[in-house]
């Protein structure tokens, strides 16, 4: 079968290498550079899950993804030679103000429920543990460590994604455009790509995983694009290896010493931009966490369109009146970790398998009651 994948961020080239994986002929066409929107914008970090206690299909579908990550990094490195940075770093949640704390106690609870491994620090194992933070001993903060958090080294992910796709056969376009779906009485019967001269390509199953530009290609699903603007740090070394949260922001250290800072959530159409005062909030912040990010050690800043929906859901599933046009689209902040339950679901589908995963809370139809 020949499946053609409109969009070549993380969730595109994840469907292109699960799909080329099962023999199919795909190709993915990207308007611009592949991975270089927001799977490329973001720090990479995966929440915990559990499987044994998912009751709503996210939950199944983050339990899922969970599952299959360690996974695809062993395979990708095996295939190409290119290590994505997974790892089961952990991850501290630190809350100073009322409303945080009131927030992460929230959390906590939602946590316990879902029989996640939680434990509370007191302040002498918070010092001992993330001496390097100012907040290390103080009284006033709540600390929560939760070992089930992950992260990847999106950059890598997206390279050995694209490498593994070239291995297997797919056919990647970059710089193409605004792609457009040509139909015919209401059937797609092709996509014109108008940076390469207006060509149409042909297959038997189309995929649009276009994140905020989704929209630009199928009116039926509409998506808001969401700032977020972030920093770069470069250490001598990593201060640590787990991810810190912090109310909206978040600290994600690599092993060779940069580390991540973010971000903002603006709604500022499709300007990716970043904004003086927005970077120098988030450089007052990095700063109050972690005194060692100073000025002098900022690499470079940037921003990304994080794909946001209307009800917070990804619209994952047949596009309505269509039997060959499938969405995967407006996973907000999780794309990356949820691309590979989504390709498996997706690819199921387009081979008229039953998913793992119930899809119906995300199905694109659903954007239909909207006034």
């Amino acid at each position: 079968m020949k499946v053609a994948i409109v969009g070549g961020g993380v969730i595109g080239l994840s469907m292109a290498y699960e799909l080329s994986r099962r023999g199919h002929d795909v190709v993915v066409t990207e308007r611009e550079r592949l991975g270089r929107q927001s799977s490329w914008a973001g720090a990479g970090v995966f929440p915990a899950s559990n499987i044994n206690t998912a009751i709503h299909p996210l939950e199944h579908l983050e339990a899922r993804s969970d599952q299959l990550h360690p996974v695809w990094a062993h395979d990708l490195k095996q295939q190409t030679g290119i290590d994505n940075g997974f790892q089961r770093c952990g991850g501290l949640h630190l809350a100073r103000t009322a409303g945080e704390k009131a927030a992460l106690a929230g959390g906590v609870g939602e946590w316990q429920r879902r029989d996640f491994q939680t434990v509370k620090l007191s302040p002498e194992e918070l010092k001992k543990r993330f001496s390097a933070l100012r907040c290390a001993g103080d009284e006033s903060w709540v600390a929560w460590w939760l070992p089930g958090e992950a992260q990847v080294c999106n950059p890598q992910h997206l390279k050995a994604l694209v490498a593994a796709c070239q291995i297997n056969g797919v056919k990647l376009l970059e710089n193409c455009g605004d792609a457009e779906l040509d139909r015919n009485a209401g059937d797609v019967v092709g996509i014109r790509i108008p940076g390469r001269g207006g060509e149409t390509i042909t297959a038997d199953a189309y995929c649009i995983t276009a994140g905020a530009w989704t929209q630009h290609i199928v009116d039926e699903v509409p998506m808001v694009p969401v700032r977020g603007q972030m920093l770069l740090y470069k250490l001598d070394a990593a201060p640590f290896a787990a991810v810190v949260n912090e109310g909206s922001r978040y600290l994600v250290p690599r092993a060779d010493g940069h580390v991540l800072f973010g971000a903002t959530i603006e709604e500022a159409g499709f300007d990716t931009s970043t904004t003086a005062h927005g970077l120098a909030n988030l450089q007052q912040h990095a700063r109050d966490l972690l005194p060692a990010l100073t000025e002098d050690r900022l690499v470079k800043s940037w921003a990304g369109l994080r794909p946001g929906t209307f009800d917070g859901f990804a619209y994952i599933g047949p596009l309505t009146g269509s039997e060959n046009v499938f969405v995967a689209a407006g996973h907000f902040k999780a794309g990356l970790h949820l691309a590979p339950a989504t390709a498996e679901a997706v690819s199921d589908l387009i081979e008229k398998k039953q998913p793992k995963i119930d899809l119906r809370p995300f199905a694109p139809a659903r954007a239909m009651i909207l006034p």
